[in-house]
């Protein structure tokens, strides 16, 4: 009797790749590690998901996904990124607004919705249904609520530059650091096999962006891992118009709920605690 957790950092449109990472979770609360990270396109992750039910036959399966699942509005960007994106930027970060006229990637014919499709839908995380349950969630936004940031002269401290394609920003010891706090939280998992796959692409001073889409679906990961186990985590945005998933966290929480404030926004129905561990097999 398991639980098949996967993070999926998605490929968001039909001509990219992205990369899937999956475990099992016992119901004695370990682990059982199937596999590293692998790249994919979303039929390939939607196969390999369905490949891993097969085999595992799990009692439920949660997908935390970095990419929107839920967008309705022609432009501009949903309420949840707007919230977002005050503790993203204070750390010198940026969110990309998803709005349908962004056609390849939110459009009738973008990728995500047959994959979404396949199973069940987005997921509410307050009530979810069924026995595949798949939710948005953020690496950027997992990373400060983790406090994995760098140090800076603000107290928010910043984001890591790692990401390989931006090579104006990327630096080789903050690909190191996102690397070795995700190595250590598998580690500390007892998921050795993950860990050590994560500290091998971190002491490649030159990583592809192959290994990045692998280490933020590790960080996908992380966070199925927290909701699995019944951990609190937090829910920003709501079912309507589009909502993450991320590790709880104090601080995050409140600054999440001073965007609202500030934003006319009730935190009470923008910022919730989710908290609700998958259901066990008679």
């Amino acid at each position: 009797m398991a639980n098949l957790l996967v993070g999926f950092d998605s490929a968001w449109t039909a001509n990219n790749s992205g990369a899937i990472a999956g475990l099992i979770h016992l119901d004695d609360g370990t682990f059982s590690e199937i596999g590293a990270p692998r790249t994919v396109n979303y039929p390939e992750a939607a196969l390999q998901i369905l490949k891993w039910q097969a085999e595992f036959s799990p009692t439920a399966t949660i997908v935390m996904l970095d990419q929107p699942t839920i967008v309705n509005n022609a432009a501009g960007q949903r309420s949840v990124e707007n919230i977002v994106a005050s503790p993203v930027s204070l750390r010198y970060g940026g969110v990309m607004p998803a709005n349908t006229s962004k056609e390849e990637m939110f459009g009738a014919d973008a990728p995500v919705w047959p994959f979404l499709g396949r199973f069940g839908g987005p997921a509410d995380p307050m009530n979810p249904v069924g026995n595949t349950w798949v939710f948005e969630t953020y690496p950027v936004l997992a990373l400060i609520a983790m406090r994995w940031t760098l140090p800076d002269v603000r107290a928010t401290g910043r984001l890591p530059k790692y990401n390989p394609e931006r090579r104006d920003t990327f630096t080789t010891a903050d690909w190191q650091h996102v690397c070795g706090h995700v190595a250590a939280a598998f580690t500390q998992r007892q998921l050795p096999q993950t860990a050590e796959w994560i500290a091998n692409v971190g002491h490649n001073p030159a990583p592809r962006k192959s290994d990045q889409d692998g280490l933020d679906a590790c960080l996908c990961l992380l966070v199925a891992i927290e909701f699995s186990a019944g951990n609190e985590c937090l829910m920003v945005g709501d079912i309507q118009s589009g909502y993450m998933i991320v590790t709880y966290d104090n601080e995050l929480r409140r600054e999440l709920e001073i965007r609202c404030i500030q934003t006319r926004r009730d935190p009470m129905h923008w910022v919730r605690v989710c908290q609700r561990a998958l259901p066990q097999r008679n």
